[in-house]
């Protein structure tokens, strides 16, 4: 590797060092509050944790693929196990886009247990629906691609079903997030309460922008591949969504309620 790819690959772990670390604190803090919570805030704390540890795995073993095709030179990352060529980067880009789907998906479950005391409205089922269909349709390429049975041109994932299903199931939940944070916080007078709505709708903006840098990604690294790097923005989205769950949602909550 020459000495430019060395810099990439080390400012890229900084970066998801941090990023994980993030995550790794929400996991653990939210399992706690799991731990010593009841009823419905027990399961918006469970919610919360899965959410923190299925990303964790997703986006950890994206990091390790990344740098495996750097150091390959490979686009696929493709390894050899036991005799069998295995596309690393092709599995981990899958892999993590149906992290990402159930992560959206959890969250809608955490606005119902949240905001509804657990009943699903109409939106709420369309919304997960449409997140369950995304997660059906991408797992088959998922492993044929990644043993090269075939392999689809990423210069149209834009247009893919499960990306589409997966966008509009994102926009509605985290929508809904927003619309319901901010009412909620109009109506409280609790101090705790009304910290917590405002940081779900910080949060909720937050994952909004997160959509926007993605959809840009995917529809113009295809005339360029530098516009790949609209995922740093996209990452630092994100952790300003987590620093805003750990501190305005997680450590509120009171235990034992």
């Amino acid at each position: 590797m020459n000495s430019s790819t060395i810099m990439t690959i080390l400012s890229m772990w900084v970066l998801m060092a941090i990023w994980l670390g993030l995550v790794t604190v929400s996991a653990f803090l939210s399992f706690q509050k799991w731990q010593q919570t009841k009823a419905f805030l027990k399961k918006q704390m469970l919610y919360l944790w899965l959410g923190a540890a299925l990303v964790f795995i997703g986006d950890a073993l994206h990091t390790i693929a990344y740098t495996v095709s750097a150091y390959t030179h490979s686009p696929t990352g493709s390894i050899n196990i036991l005799g069998t060529l295995f596309e690393l980067q092709t599995f981990a880009y899958f892999f993590d886009g149906l992290i990402f789907m159930v992560y959206y998906a959890l969250w809608a479950l955490f606005i119902v247990a949240r905001y509804q005391d657990g009943q699903f409205q109409c939106y709420d089922k369309i919304s997960v629906g449409l997140a369950v269909l995304a997660m059906i349709l991408i797992l088959p390429g998922a492993v044929p691609n990644a043993f090269g049975i075939y392999t689809i041109n990423y210069d149209i994932a834009i247009w893919a079903p499960h990306i589409i299903l997966f966008i509009i199931s994102g926009l509605m939940t985290v929508g809904k997030l927003i619309r319901c944070s901010r009412n909620g916080r109009s109506q409280t007078t609790d101090l705790i309460k009304a910290t917590q709505e405002r940081a779900l709708s910080i949060i909720g903006v937050s994952l909004v922008f997160s959509f926007l840098f993605f959809v840009l990604t995917l529809a113009f690294i295809p005339v360029n591949p530098l516009f790949g790097l609209f995922m740093i923005p996209k990452t630092f989205a994100y952790m300003t969504a987590f620093i805003y769950l750990i501190k305005g949602v997680i450590l509120p909550t009171p235990a034992e309620c």
